[in-house]
């Protein structure tokens, strides 16, 4: 549940990355809601001559920017452009595969979030993508300006 929830969070961030987890725990979720409120209106003598009623479109319209945005972040945990989700067959494969193992140019692996296995960095720092530094923070929009050496927390002087 808290996949879904945590997708919800983020109603219409398209930047970032999302697992698969996130991704597909949410397509299940959906899939479970779509069904309950199919069935609920057609229980409830709701359901229109196609089928759906009130209560299934008023979801569908509420759940389609966070499945959108969450499909463009499945992409970009892949390293592909969100844009991949507008051909079908294509963007299934990417939305199976695993993603970029560290961070690419959407942004920090979803994965390490789990805690960075280190010496002195402290979660939520990554290796330096700019490789100017040996770590750096992702603030879940971009990469700071915060930076870390040999586990000194630094601003960067601009």
């Amino acid at each position: 549940m808290e996949w879904y929830l945590g997708v919800w969070k983020k109603y219409a961030t398209f930047d970032g990355r999302a697992r698969r987890k996130e991704y597909w725990m949410f397509f299940l979720f959906n899939f479970i809601a779509t069904w309950v409120l199919s069935f609920l209106d057609a229980l409830l003598g709701l359901s229109g001559d196609s089928g759906y009623g009130p209560l299934y479109g008023l979801y569908a319209l509420a759940v389609l920017l966070p499945s959108l945005a969450v499909a463009v972040r499945r992409m970009h945990d892949t390293d592909h452009s969100g844009w991949w989700i507008l051909v079908p067959v294509v963007n299934f494969v990417f939305a199976v595969t695993e993603g970029t193992s560290g961070p690419n140019r959407f942004g920090a692996d979803p994965k390490a979030g789990l805690g960075y296995v280190g010496s002195a960095v402290p979660a939520g720092w990554y290796p330096d993508p700019m490789g100017r530094h040996q770590h750096r923070y992702w603030d879940s929009t971009k990469w700071t300006s915060s930076v870390a050496d040999n586990g000194v927390q630094t601003q960067d002087a601009i």
